[in-house]
Order: C-alpha cells, then structure tokens, then sequence
C-alpha cells in the first residue's frame, strides 16, 4: 500500500475523533501521529479532496462568532466502515533505511572520530524527543480524561518513549565500542 492511500487513512482515523479541517488536521499530524507517521502538507490536502469525491468524509461549513466561517471535514458512514476494513487489515511492513546503521555498517572507512559524533547527536535527538514524551504522559491523561481514545493513544505514547528509552542506551554502549575500536585499530 502507498504512503498516499495510507495518508486517507490517517486522516479517517483523525476524524473519528471530531470534525476538523485541513488545517487541524496537520495540526494533529504534526503534533501527536508525526512521531510515529509522517505526512507532508502536501499530501494531506490531495487525499481530502479525494476522500470528499468518494464520499468517505464530507464538507461541513461551521459558523463561529465573530470569525469566518470555516471549511472541516466529517466522517461518513461509508468512511468509517473503509477505515475499520483498513484496521482490521495486518500492517505493511516497510523496509528500514537508516543512514546512521549504514555509516556504522561501513565505519571502517570513516574519518576519525566522525561516527562518534553521528552517535552522540543522534542520542541528544533521542534524550530531547524522550523529554517531549514524558511530558506528555503526563498531561495527555489530564487533558483528555473523558476520550475513549486515551487508552490508544497511551500505548502509542509508551512505545515512543521504549524505543527513545533504548536507542538512548544502545547510543551508550555503541560510544564505548567505538571508542575501544578507534583505540584497537590505531596499534
């Protein structure tokens, strides 16, 4: 399956929580699913127009006081169904690429302390995205105590921090091999 038919639903799964626009919508993308999903801006707004066309969600216009009237989307009964078949569905496993595991995979071939200093900033990557998520499992229960997606997002949350947890460590003991291995390779 394509990123941009998994795109559609990413965007059904969102608007079973409310409606939202496209707007919200890359609001939600960008600061709950981007740490697991990524989407682009510009793929979010092509799979709305074709999610309206098949009729998987439709247009509702809201009123606010006071400010224009806003253009959201809506889940429809044939949405819901579409996104429970894709949910039933077993994941696509994608291929990893990671140009770190590379680098090191070829590492004989490195300049001098180069690989070390990949592995430590890709942990203060790792130790800052952790201190994000352990913020949020704490105010994620607080600001959404009445969700019926709060055990969900919960589960999703506890293996963003895991694996933070364990590619910082891996980070550690990979700076002390490298470090033994520049030394055993200099004799």
């Amino acid at each position: 399956m394509s990123t941009t038919n998994t795109t559609r639903y990413a965007i059904l799964g969102l608007l079973t929580i409310q409606p939202m626009s496209g707007y919200d919508l890359r609001k939600h993308l960008g600061e709950s699913l981007n740490f697991f999903w990524a989407e682009s801006n510009g793929q979010i707004y092509p799979a709305l127009k074709k999610l309206v066309a098949d009729e998987w969600i439709m247009p509702i216009k809201t009123h606010q006081r006071g400010r224009r009237t806003r253009q959201q989307y809506a889940l429809t009964p044939v949405g819901r169904n579409q996104l429970k078949k894709w949910l039933a569905k077993p994941p696509h496993i994608q291929p990893p690429r990671n140009e770190l595991i590379l680098k090191l995979f070829l590492g004989r071939s490195a300049p001098n302390g180069a690989l070390a200093q990949h592995v430590k900033a890709f942990k203060r990557r790792h130790e800052d995205v952790l201190g994000v998520l352990l913020n949020f499992r704490k105010t994620i229960p607080k600001d959404n105590a009445r969700s019926a997606d709060l055990d969900y997002w919960m589960l999703c949350l506890e293996h963003g921090i895991r694996l933070r947890q364990a590619e910082i460590e891996w980070s550690s003991v990979t700076l002390t091999r490298i470090a033994s291995t520049s030394t055993r390779n200099r004799r």
